[in-house]
C-alpha cells in the first residue's frame, strides 16, 4: 500500500502504489523486454548490455588513482577458420569452452563477458595495471595448457589461442565508450604483432595503431564548423541561467550536421548541474500522433529520476491521474478508484491542463533544457503543450531543436503541424531561427587539425575538399574515413601526414562511398543492414534482433562493423543499445539499394512483429503499425489501424479547442442557477451565429491569427454581454 489521499467530505482511501511496475514500463517503452537480459543467450556468462549498464549506473567516472578500474578485451584468434573447416557447433563449443576458462581464471576478481561473436572480455573493477596483466597471462597459460576436446567422428583435440588488450581507467580514458576504444585498440595491436599475445594500451607505440586511432576520432560526435551558430546558442544559453525561455529552431539540409551540433550542445549542457536535460528525438512512423512527443521527453524526465516520478505523481489528484493515464497507461492504473465522470471535451482539456501543471513539477521546478532532434515531426498537441509552458512561465524551458532545410509543408499525407504553428506563434514565443552554413575551406582545415593534430596536408587540399563536398560535412567525414582506411592518412611520428592524392582517390559523390561500402558488407549483414533501415533513422537494438529472430551476440557483430564503416551510430539508453544511421541520406541510400519486393517484404515482418508488442502495450500506439503496413501494401490492416487510431487520438487532443485551452487545473463547477430572462434567451441565436463564425474561423485560419482571434473575443463578448443579466435575475 502507498500513500492515501483525501478529499473533502470523503474519507481517506488506501492508495495501491504500482510504482515498480511504473519503472518497468518507463524503461521498456517501445522496446523489446524478451531482449533485455545481461546473459549471453549461448555461452550464459554476462553480454554487452550488462557491460554498458554497468559503466553508466555502477561506476563514478571521476575515479582517484586509488580506485581503478580495467578492462581485458579478448579475441579467439581464427575463430572463422575454425567454423569454416568443423562448422558453426564447434565454433559454439569453442566459445563455450572459452567462456569457461574466462569465469575460472576471473574468479572473484572479474566479470566475464561475451562482447559480439568471438570478443570476450574481463572486467575487473577495483584492479589496476599490474593486476589485469597478471590475470590476463594465466589466461595465456591456461588456455595453452588444456584443449578443446571435439567430439565429432571420434574424439578431436583443438587447440586454441587468444590476442588480447588490456586498458585502465582513469590513465587510459574517463568514459566507458573510451575504455572500450583503447582496450581495443590494444587488441588490434596485439593481432597485428602475430597474434597469441596480450598487449597493454599504455605501451603500445602510436604509429602502430594509427589506422584504429583515426577511425575512432572519426566516428565521434565532433562538430565540423558552426562557431558562429554556436556562439548564438551561448548567448541564448546566457539569458536562459537569468531565468528567460528560449525556443531556438537550428535549420539544415541532409547532413549538414543538425544532430551533431545538438549534440555538442548537450555535452556542454552536462556541466551544468542546476538544470534538467533531456534531448529525444521526432519520428516520421509516429504520423503526428498527439502527445507522442510529449510522452517522449516525460518518460526520459521520469527514467532520470531516481523515484521514477513517484513523487510528483502522488500529488496528482485521481482524476488528474486518469487524465495522465491517456497518454501513460500505467499512471492511470495507479490511481484510487474512478475518477468522476466527464465529458469528452473537458477530458481532453483536462489531460492538457494536468500537462502543463505536471512537467514542471515532475522537474521539481527546475530550469529545462529540452532538445529535440527532428521537430519537423512534431505533433500539434505537443507543440501547443511547449508553447503553453513557455508563456505561463513556471519554469525556465530552453528549447533547442533541429529542422531540415527546407522546411516540409506535407509529409506521409498529412499537413506538419510546425508549419501552421510557426507561422502562428513565432513572434509570441520569439522564436529564433538559426541557419547551418556549409563549410569553407578555412572551416575544412580547422576540422582537419582537430582530428589529426599538426596534420601535414597536400597543397589546395582544404579547397579541393570544399569544391567536392559542397562543404556537407557528412560528405566530409566519409571521405576522411575513406582515405584513413586507404591508408592514406598515417601518423608519422608525432605528426599526422596526409600523403598527395590522385583525383581518383577521392569521391566525386557520398552516393558512391556508401553504396561501395553496402556492397562491401557479407550478405547477412547487408540483410540486417536493410532491417535496420526499415525502422527508420532510430533503432533500438532489442527490436533489430527481436525482429529478426537472429542470436544477439550476431547482430552485435553486424553493428560493430556498421559502425566502423561509419554507416551507423550508437548510444546507449536504460537498458538497450540505441543504433542510428549516420545521416538521412545515408538511410535513404540505403532504402534506394533495395528491391522493391525485399522492401515490402521487411515493412510486413517488422509491421507484424511491433503487432504482437502492441497488443502486449509496449509499443504505445498503432501509429508504426499503420506506416509499415502502408509500405508493405498490407492495405486491410492500414484501414482497420487507421480506424482505431482516429478515435484514439481524438480522445486525447481536438486541434480546434487547443487554442482555448487555459492551462488551468480544473475546479469543481457551481451548481447551475437560474434560466435566463426574456431578453437574454432572445439574444442566444446572435450568440450560437458568433461561435458558428469562430469554429469557421478556426478550420479556415492558422490559429493565432487575427481573424481567429477577433473571431473569439467577439463570441467572449457575446458571452460577457448576458452573464450580468443572469445574476441579476437570479437576485
Amino acid at each position: 500500500m502507498g500513500k492515501s489521499r483525501t478529499h473533502p467530505g470523503k474519507e481517506a482511501v488506501p492508495r495501491p502504489m504500482r510504482y515498480e511496475e511504473l519503472a518497468n514500463f518507463l524503461q521498456n517503452i517501445g522496446k523489446d523486454p524478451s531482449r533485455l537480459v545481461f546473459e549471453d543467450e549461448l555461452t550464459g556468462i554476462y553480454n554487452r548490455r550488462f557491460l554498458l549498464h554497468y559503466f553508466q549506473y555502477k561506476v563514478n567516472w571521476d575515479l582517484p588513482p586509488d580506485r581503478p578500474l580495467s578492462l581485458i578485451m579478448i579475441d579467439l584468434d581464427h575463430f572463422k577458420a575454425i567454423n569454416d573447416h568443423y562448422g558453426h557447433p564447434v565454433g559454439d563449443q569453442a566459445l563455450s569452452f572459452l567462456a569457461g576458462l574466462l569465469k575460472e581464471v576471473s574468479g572473484d576478481e572479474g566479470l566475464p563477458i561475451r562482447y559480439a561473436g568471438d570478443e570476450f572480455m574481463i572486467l575487473l573493477p577495483r584492479s589496476n595495471r599490474e593486476a589485469a596483466i597478471r590475470m590476463g597471462e594465466r589466461l595465456l597459460q591456461r588456455v595453452h595448457a588444456e584443449p578443446l576436446t571435439i567430439r565429432q567422428a571420434g574424439e578431436i583435440q583443438l587447440w586454441i589461442t587468444l590476442s588480447m588488450g588490456i586498458a585502465c581507467a582513469p590513465e587510459d580514458a574517463q568514459t566507458g565508450r573510451g575504455l572500450i576504444q583503447r582496450a581495443d585498440t590494444a587488441l588490434y595491436y596485439a593481432k597485428k604483432q602475430g597474434r597469441n599475445r596480450m598487449a597493454d594500451a599504455g605501451t603500445v607505440p602510436a604509429a602502430e595503431v594509427s589506422a584504429k586511432t583515426a577511425l575512432y576520432q572519426l566516428q565521434g560526435e565532433n562538430l565540423a564548423g558552426g562557431k558562429e551558430q554556436l556562439a548564438q546558442v551561448s548567448q541564448c544559453l546566457q539569458s536562459f541561467a537569468q531565468g528567460k525561455s528560449h525556443f531556438i529552431l537550428v535549420e539544415g539540409g541532409s547532413g549538414m550536421g543538425k544532430s551533431t551540433f545538438l549534440e555538442t550542445i548537450r555535452r556542454n549542457l552536462l556541466r551544468d548541474k542546476s538544470l534538467r536535460q533531456v534531448k529525444v528525438t521526432g519520428s516520421i512512423q509516429e504520423m503526428f500522433r498527439p502527445y507522442y512527443l510529449a510522452t517522449k521527453f516525460l518518460v526520459e524526465i521520469l527514467n532520470e529520476r531516481e523515484d521514477k516520478g513517484a513523487g510528483a505523481l502522488a500529488e496528482l489528484t485521481p482524476q488528474e491521474m486518469a487524465h495522465l493515464g491517456q497518454i501513460l497507461p500505467h499512471v492511470g492504473e495507479a490511481a484510487s478508484g474512478p475518477p468522476p465522470p466527464e465529458d469528452e471535451n473537458a477530458s481532453r482539456e483536462g489531460l492538457f491542463n494536468t500537462l502543463v501543471h505536471f512537467l514542471p513539477k515532475v522537474v521539481e521546478r527546475q530550469p529545462l533544457a529540452l532538445l529535440i532532434d527532428d521537430l519537423q515531426f512534431a505533433d500539434e498537441a505537443s507543440l501547443f503543450l511547449l508553447r503553453h509552458v513557455i508563456l505561463r512561465g513556471q519554469i525556465p524551458l530552453f528549447l533547442c531543436c533541429t529542422v531540415a532545410e527546407p522546411m516540409p509543408i506535407i509529409l506521409e499525407g498529412h499537413r506538419v503541424p510546425l508549419d501552421g504553428f510557426y507561422k502562428a506563434h513565432h513572434q509570441e514565443l520569439s522564436i529564433q531561427r538559426i541557419r547551418l552554413l556549409p563549410l569553407t575551406a578555412p572551416d575544412i582545415a580547422e576540422h582537419l587539425q582537430k582530428m589529426f593534430p599538426r596534420v601535414k596536408v597536400p597543397e589546395n587540399f582544404e579547397k579541393d575538399l570544399e569544391k567536392i563536398t559542397q562543404g556537407n560535412p557528412l560528405f566530409l567525414g566519409e571521405i576522411l574515413c575513406k582515405l584513413v582506411l586507404d591508408q592514406k592518412i598515417t601518423l608519422s611520428g608525432q605528426e599526422w601526414v596526409i600523403e598527395p592524392l590522385a583525383r581518383e582517390d577521392l569521391p566525386n559523390s557520398l552516393e558512391s562511398i556508401i553504396r561501395q561500402k553496402i556492397r562491401g558488407l557479407d550478405e547477412d549483414s547487408r540483410q540486417l543492414l536493410y532491417r535496420a533501415s526499415a525502422f527508420g533513422e532510430d533503432v533500438p537494438l532489442s527490436l533489430l534482433t527481436g525482429s529478426s529472430k537472429i542470436m544477439e551476440s550476431k547482430v552485435l557483430e553486424f553493428v560493430d562493423q556498421a559502425v566502423s564503416q561509419g554507416l551507423m551510430k550508437f548510444d546507449f539508453q536504460v537498458n538497450d543499445q540505441s543504433l542510428r544511421f549516420r545521416g538521412k541520406r545515408i538511410l535513404e541510400i540505403m532504402e534506394e539499394e533495395i528491391q522493391p519486393e525485399e522492401k515490402r517484404n521487411l515493412h510486413d515482418q517488422v509491421g507484424q512483429y511491433q503487432e504482437t508488442l502492441f497488443q502486449k502495450f509496449l509499443v504505445p500506439s498503432a501509429a508504426p503499425l499503420i506506416y509499415h503496413f502502408r509500405r508493405a501494401s498490407n492495405l486491410d490492416k492500414v484501414k482497420a489501424y487507421e480506424q482505431f487510431e482516429r478515435v484514439q487520438s481524438l480522445k486525447v487532443f481536438n486541434p480546434a479547442e487547443a487554442f482555448n485551452y487555459s492551462g488551468e487545473r480544473r475546479r469543481e463547477l457551481p451548481p447551475p442557477g437560474d434560466p435566463l430572462d426574456p431578453e437574454s434567451l432572445a439574444q442566444i441565436p446572435a450568440l450560437i451565429k458568433s461561435l458558428l463564425t469562430a469554429m469557421r474561423n478556426i478550420q479556415l485560419y492558422p490559429l493565432g491569427s487575427d481573424t481567429v482571434i477577433l473571431g473569439n473575443r467577439q463570441v467572449r463578448e457575446a458571452i460577457e454581454l448576458h452573464t450580468p443579466k443572469r445574476g441579476a435575475a437570479a437576485r
